[in-house]
């Protein structure tokens, strides 16, 4: 039987976040802390707790990127700050064990009397995660806790504790607080600063050129064999898509020549950015960190996310193309401009080996259409 393109998870419910977190649905009274839950696609999105101006450290963080969504958020805010979120016919609420939330704090490190703590449930995916902001006795944001929700969650919390142990050295990369790899659990500082814009700024060109290299190099008929391994069950749905697109790819992909391999974040995104005043921009979110990766990666994941999420305005890989960022990226990086097709096919097909939904799947494609036609 053929295997399909990955499909949305069910949706989680409150329980479930409630036994990931090692509350019991039913507490003492005198240990219960009312939490409100405000809903998402797919179930509970945040728990923040009573009275929410608790939160305001956290809520006035967040930033969505779309406009429908800012405004959404703002309303969440103002309910928020005014107190009268509990009324909204979507809000709902539940108890949690403050014994078992204090549990959390003593783990990390963290002293609170209060143990209040801002829960936000990750988006719906294999590797879905509990992001929890420990909230210090003036209600400010303490450090951050990542649990995973299944095992693939968990094993994407401790990864990102292992790379950010060894990242520990350079400012743009927050320090690991402490990991718990038998709760699939993990914390660490609270990078404080601004999420910026969706425009790339001339200081991501230099925190992407100086990421440290990894002294190795990959040759390109590799990554073309390593991507036949990882594509080759979902080749025949990848067929009925578009015929013959995948044996193409690979084939312009298949190319003895060698280049040198670095640290590639993974998610290069302006919300995993943030804007210290102190250190500068700091990255933020390192679970799909790879010490060898290809040069130009997050680069080009920049620019391809951006037009995916927001309505393919940005011109896709023609624009990318085009635009003089990449010559400078290349040039300074002393690389072969000429080798940006093939590095941006790596880059597509490794999204598409990846657990991507068949919409992304189909943008996916129709860039390498572009490519290579």
């Amino acid at each position: 039987m053929a295997i399909e393109l990955s499909c949305p998870p069910e949706p989680l419910s409150i329980a479930e976040v409630l036994h990931t977190l090692g509350t019991p649905d039913s507490t003492a009274a005198c240990d219960q802390q009312p939490y409100l839950v405000i809903p998402g696609n797919s179930g509970p999105r945040w728990l923040i707790p009573e009275p929410p101006r608790a939160a305001a450290s956290v809520l006035s963080a967040w930033h969505p990127y779309d406009f429908s969504s800012r405004m959404k958020w703002f309303a969440v805010r103002m309910a928020a700050r005014a107190g009268v979120l509990k009324y909204s016919r979507s809000v709902s609420s539940v108890k949690l064990s403050r014994q078992s939330v204090l549990r959390w704090f003593e783990l990390c490190g963290i002293p609170s009397s209060a143990g209040e703590m801002v829960i936000l449930v990750g988006n719906p995916s294999a590797n879905r995660k509990l992001v929890t902001f420990l909230l210090d006795e003036a209600r400010q944001i303490a450090a951050v806790l990542k649990i995973g929700l299944s095992a693939g969650g968990g094993a994407c919390v401790l990864r990102e504790a292992d790379v950010l142990g060894k990242l520990e050295q350079y400012s743009w990369a927050p320090k690991i607080l402490s990991v718990h790899s038998e709760k699939w659990a993990a914390a660490q500082e609270y990078v404080h600063g601004s999420m910026p814009d969706r425009e790339f700024r001339p200081g991501y060109m230099e925190l992407l050129c100086n990421l440290p290299r990894s002294g190795g190099c990959k040759t390109l008929s590799a990554v073309a064999a390593e991507m036949f391994g990882r594509l080759s069950p979902l080749k025949d749905e990848l067929d009925k898509m578009v015929p013959g697109l995948l044996d193409r790819a690979l084939d312009r992909l298949d190319f003895d020549h060698s280049v040198p391999t670095m640290l590639v974040h993974g998610d290069f995104s302006p919300w995993n950015i943030r804007r210290n005043p102190k250190v500068g921009d700091v990255l933020v979110d390192w679970e799909r960190a790879d010490f060898a990766g290809l040069p130009a990666y997050d680069l080009l994941h920049f620019q391809f996310n951006d037009d995916l999420l927001f309505g393919e305005k940005a011109g896709g890989y023609s624009a990318i193309r085009s635009r003089p960022i990449c010559a400078e990226y290349f040039r300074r990086m002393d690389l072969d401009a000429e080798l940006l097709p093939r590095v941006a096919i790596a880059y597509l097909l490794d999204q598409l080996a990846s657990d991507c939904q068949p919409e992304h799947a189909a943008y996916l494609l129709r860039q390498l259409a572009v490519i290579l036609d």
